[in-house]
Order: C-alpha cells, then structure tokens, then sequence
C-alpha cells in the first residue's frame, strides 16, 4: 500500500503538500491581529536566519560534496561541524531578536537549532535518495501546525507568543525523528571504515565550507534582512502583513526549490539541464493566484487590506527568484563555491543599500520594492556567470 501512494505521490508533489500546509498555517495565522502575527513572524524570521547565518551552510554543503565523501571523512567530522554551527546559530539568533526588538530570544535560539539539525538531516537523507521521506516529515510538520494554530483559534487564544510556542515545538520534533531516521539509515550500512582524508582534505573542506557559506549568508540577508528592518522601523503591524505577502509568494517558488535540490544531488555536471524557463512557467499562475487570495483575504481581515499590494510589488522578483534559484544551483556544481559566492555578494550590496534607504521611509512598501529589484539583480548575474563558465566547460572539453 505504501508502495503505490510512492508511486503515486512523487516527491515534487509531496513538497507542494508540504509547502502548501505551510501555506495553509501562515494563512491560519491571519486569524491573529497584525501586531500579535508581527510577533509570530519576527520569531520566525530570527530562527531562520539565524539557521541559515550561523549553521554554515552544511546542509547545502553535504549535497553538493561528491560521492564517497562521508565515508572518506568519517562521522566525527560531520558532527564537529555541526557542533560549531549550533553555537553560531544560537548567537546569531539571539542578536537579530535583538536587532528586530521584537519576539521571544529563547523561542528564536530554539528554533533556530532545531532548523539548523533537520536542515542537517535532510541533506543526509537527500543524499540517500530519501526525498520522499523528507518532504514527508516536512508535511508533516505543517499539517501539526496548521491544527495547533486552529485549536489556538477556537479556544481565543489569540497570543503571538503563544503560537510562537507551538511553531518552537513543531521544529523539534520534526528535527528530532528525521535525525534519528539518518542515524537508523546509517546503521544499515554497517560500520564505517575508518577515515581516510589528511590535513589536506580537512582544510580544503573548512575552505569549501567558508567559501559557500558567505554566499548562502549573502543570500539570506538579500531574502530576509527586510523583515528584521520592518520590525524594527515599522513595527509588528506592518510586519505581520508584509511577512504574509512574502509567505504567499515564496510558495510560488516550490517547484524550483525541488529542482534546485535535484541538481545538487546530481553527481554529473554535464548531465545538469537549463530549467529556468520551466520554473517561471509552474511559478507565474501560483504567483498570481497567490496575489488575488491576499487581495480576497484583506477584504476579509481589514488588518491585511495592503498584503496584496505587496504580493503585487513581489511578484516580478518572485519570478526572476525561481529561475535564479535553479541557476544558481547549477552554477554552483559547474563552478564551484566561488562564483555562487560572487553572486551573491553583489547582491546583497544592492539589497541592503536598498533597504537601508527604503525601508526607514517607506516602510514595508519599500521593502516589497527593494526585494524584487534585489531578486531580479540576483537572477541575472547568476545567469550571466552560468553562461561564462558553460563556455568554459566546453572550450575546456574540446
């Protein structure tokens, strides 16, 4: 039976489930008032960037190492490195609470942990060709949340903070069984052989780590460092809905994040397609759709009447997003970490000059403003260096 639902329900689909409840738990949210969601979404906006600054990137790191890799460096390696990006993310988490002066610092450090561990996780489960499994503990995750939020709803209990609480204990337990699910995996192959890399491969990893790691950093501030700047500038009002336009549209993107991870699991370079255009084709109708139910929400809920006009001001860089997104993961295993890297640092240069200029005046409109211009810089640069170094590959073969 479980066979056929796989069969069934592939894991592209599988994700849109899981991106779709997710969907469904910001939409629930609606049910608070702007200001209490703005305290929600300022917690989450610590945690995840908080994972994505201080967790090193191991996640992405672990996908796009080649084969043999794990055996060569041994599970001590992997765990140390893991260690060091917890205390990072634990820090990095508690000074954005405390940039954005709103939200819960234990509630951002815990989260932030236990999304740095199934990112972790996940990667390893990637790697195995589990994607059905991890997308599973992904849906999971939402459909939990979306009841405990309705619970919250039909009791009044309309506090942000308490369901700040709820999303806490969703990210550790979804964090808790696909690790352990990795560790059941592992044992399945019996005992690793001892580890064969020298000082010579360790370093080179810490450089490789480094290396990408800016660029991820780069990346998540361009996605991320408006809504900390919102709070902080415009207060939990205006971030409460400005945070729910942003959740809209990032649902658009679900198909190229599906295929961003498929290329990076993609052991041969040259096997590596140009998906852009087949992303921004999935992406556009969700996109709009997702424009028009704001716009139908904010009739509904007076607090959200201008998520619409943000979603509207997203979506051109929502676009340009998701075909940047599958660039950029090709980029990454045709060129390496450096030139990723490059991208986006340029980038960020733009987003947060941008931001810094916007947002102060204009609040969250600026911030929709800044995004998308910041989106459609990133898009074009990661096509204009993916081009350069497939000409390279060629004139290298020929």
């Amino acid at each position: 039976m479980l066979g056929r639902v796989r069969r069934i329900v592939s894991p592209e689909r599988l994700y849109l489930v899981a991106l779709g409840l997710t969907g469904l738990a910001a939409l629930v949210s609606v049910t608070l008032p702007a200001a209490e969601r703005g305290e929600l979404a300022a917690n989450m906006v610590s945690a995840t960037v908080g994972a994505a600054l201080g967790g090193l990137s191991v996640d992405t790191f672990l996908l796009s190492r080649p084969a043999g890799w794990i055996m060569s460096r041994g599970r001590l390696w992997i765990a140390g490195i893991l260690t060091v990006s917890l205390g990072l993310t634990a820090l990095a988490a508690a000074l954005l609470t405390t940039l954005a002066g709103l939200g819960s610092h234990p509630v951002g450090i815990g989260a932030g942990c236990a999304l740095t561990v199934f990112n972790t996780a996940a990667a390893l489960g990637l790697r195995l060709k589990r994607f059905w499994f991890v997308y599973t503990m992904r849906a999971l995750g939402g459909a939990v949340l979306v009841a405990g939020y309705g619970l919250f709803w039909l009791g009044h209990r309309l506090d942000g903070g308490l369901w700040s609480v709820l999303w806490l204990g969703v990210q550790v337990a979804t964090a808790t069984v696909l690790g352990v699910a990795v560790l059941g995996w592992a044992r399945r192959f019996g005992p690793v052989p001892a580890a064969t890399a020298g000082r010579t491969e360790y370093r080179a990893d810490l450089l490789a780590v480094g290396r990408l790691h800016v660029g991820v950093c780069a990346q998540m501030l361009t996605y991320r460092l408006s809504q900390v700047l919102v709070a902080r500038f415009a207060g939990a009002g205006a971030l409460g809905v400005f945070a729910l336009a942003v959740a809209a549209l990032e649902f658009a993107q679900s198909g190229a994040v599906v295929r961003a991870q498929r290329i990076l699991a993609e052991r041969d370079p040259d096997a590596i397609g140009d998906h852009g255009r087949e992303v921004v084709r999935s992406a556009l109708p969700i996109a709009a759709l997702a424009v028009i139910g704001l716009a139908g929400l904010g009739v509904l809920a007076p607090d959200y009447r201008d998520a619409w006009i943000f979603g509207l001001l997203l979506l051109p860089g929502t676009l340009a997003l998701s075909a940047g997104k599958t660039w950029s993961a090709a980029l990454l295993k045709r060129a390496g970490e450096q030139a990723t890297t490059a991208v986006a640092l340029v980038t960020m240069s733009v987003s947060v000059v941008l931001y810094v200029l916007l947002i102060p005046w204009a609040g969250a409109l600026g911030a929709a403003v800044a995004s998308s211009v910041a989106y459609g810089v990133y898009a074009l640069r990661t096509r204009q260096r993916l081009q350069r170094s497939t000409h390279l590959l060629v004139n290298r073969m020929a």
